[in-house]
């Protein structure tokens, strides 16, 4: 009876040691979550994620670009996923200056670079061509403001040689072609030296304009849109525009078609706010037909 007992307690216990074997083994092939004994499931994985997270934020690129906004309510549906999710893409993107987030969703965001010699190398035909249609507009007698723009500092060019008018700028290289046209008075507004932009601007050079009464303005843009209006990336040139414009008798607005339909951070001025919009030839007619239904003349150059 003893010696029984004693094998079948050994057998109990083999029995047993052979139980556990398949249990441990189960954990060991199939939870991926173990990262200590499985890091190369965990690769993949979170490769597979950044690639989906990559797809549905071109996804949404393509949307802005076709829609000209989106809207986070439409991309939960469309994308189907959460709008903690939307959200976190926009910001994303945002973040990497490829739109500007908004309340409720996206808009396209100007692509202008910030370095005046920069921008100065884009799209010279069809700066030239908007200043010499700008230019028309200047009469004899006349005080024009005129902004620091790299499509404005073409406008001088155009200018007729014999034309008696005067210029006021806050532009280094506007004030120096202006005075390179002989009969025009030019006067070159005072404040510190924006090295990247070379314009001269502070808190004094708003006094100095709201103390000038002008005829016209000829105001660069680095983004129309039908419903955020005139848009900058700068602060205190922003601020600098709102003066002029609020200064001026008529203010005509200078941008190029890919200005159109984009946001920049800080506004100008409302769309109301310009007599007439010059853009180029290849302003885009779905862009350009929205901003004539608001009201605003525009003429391609």
């Amino acid at each position: 009876m003893l010696i029984r007992l004693g094998l079948e307690r050994r057998g109990a216990g083999q029995r047993k040691s052979r139980a556990r074997k398949p249990a441990e083994t189960g954990i060991n092939l199939y939870n991926q979550d173990d990262t200590r004994k499985y890091p190369q499931s965990q690769a993949i994985n979170g490769n597979y994620q950044e690639v989906l997270t990559e797809e549905r934020k071109n996804k949404i690129l393509e949307r802005l670009a076709s829609k000209g906004k989106v809207l986070s309510s439409d991309l939960t549906v469309r994308l189907g996923v959460s709008e903690d999710t939307i959200r976190r893409d926009l910001k994303d993107l945002s973040e990497a200056g490829l739109l500007k987030r908004v309340h409720g969703g996206a808009l396209p965001v100007g692509q202008v670079p910030f370095q005046y010699d920069k921008r100065e190398k884009i799209a010279v035909g069809e700066k030239l061509a908007i200043a010499k249609a700008a230019a028309a507009y200047v009469k004899n007698g006349q005080i024009v403001f005129i902004d620091g723009g790299t499509t404005t500092a073409q406008v001088p060019r155009f200018l007729s040689s014999d034309l008696k008018a005067t210029f006021i700028t806050y532009s280094l290289p506007t004030a120096l072609r202006l005075a390179e046209v002989g009969s025009l008075e030019v006067i070159l507004l005072g404040g510190r030296i924006q090295k990247e932009l070379l314009l001269a601007m502070s808190p004094s050079t708003l006094g100095e304009i709201a103390a000038i009464a002008a005829d016209l303005c000829l105001l660069s843009v680095e983004s129309i849109h039908t419903e955020y209006g005139a848009t900058v990336s700068n602060i205190e040139d922003a601020a600098i525009k709102r003066a002029m414009i609020d200064r001026a008798a008529e203010t005509i607005a200078l941008a190029g078609a890919e200005k159109l339909g984009t946001v920049s951070p800080f506004q100008v001025a409302a769309l109301k706010d310009f007599s007439l919009l010059i853009t180029d030839q290849s302003a885009p007619p779905g862009l350009v037909k929205d901003l004539k239904n608001l009201g605003l003349t525009i003429i391609k150059a």
